[in-house]
């Protein structure tokens, strides 16, 4: 599989002490990263989206972290998922956040995961990741 980026992984994980969001980010170097803007005709006129497509190849590297079912996810240090509402940056980004906000102030190509799956069969084993 054709590589052309590296990403960082920001998944959410909710702390019953403070009953709030909490972010743990994971980078994942060498793996696919395309952005297709769609325009369509409203009645308000035309909108305009990116729309996002990841792929990440299962020898992408992850520094060792490993990766888990969004089921079995529960924001330790040494694992990373794909879910919906999970946030995606081009780049490796050291910047930890509270709030997905605080990551779009800072970068202009990053989207909320809405759709993912996981294709690890066959020749080319990858999860595949869509957003906006």
């Amino acid at each position: 599989m054709t590589t052309n980026a590296n990403i960082t992984v920001y998944n959410r994980s909710y702390d019953p002490e403070t009953r709030m969001d909490l972010y743990r980010r994971t980078v994942i170097r060498g793996v696919w990263w395309h952005v297709d803007n769609k325009v369509s005709v409203t009645t308000d006129g035309l909108r305009s989206a990116d729309v996002f497509k990841v792929r990440i190849p299962e020898t992408a590297d992850s520094g060792g972290a490993v990766y888990v079912p969004p089921n079995e996810y529960a924001g330790a240090s040494d694992t990373w998922t794909l879910q919906a509402d999970d946030y995606i940056a081009r780049g490796a980004l050291d910047q930890e956040i509270e709030r997905p906000a605080d990551l779009r102030k800072e970068h202009s190509q990053v989207f909320r995961i809405t759709s993912w799956s996981d294709n690890r069969f066959g020749g080319l084993k990858h999860w595949r990741v869509g957003g906006e």
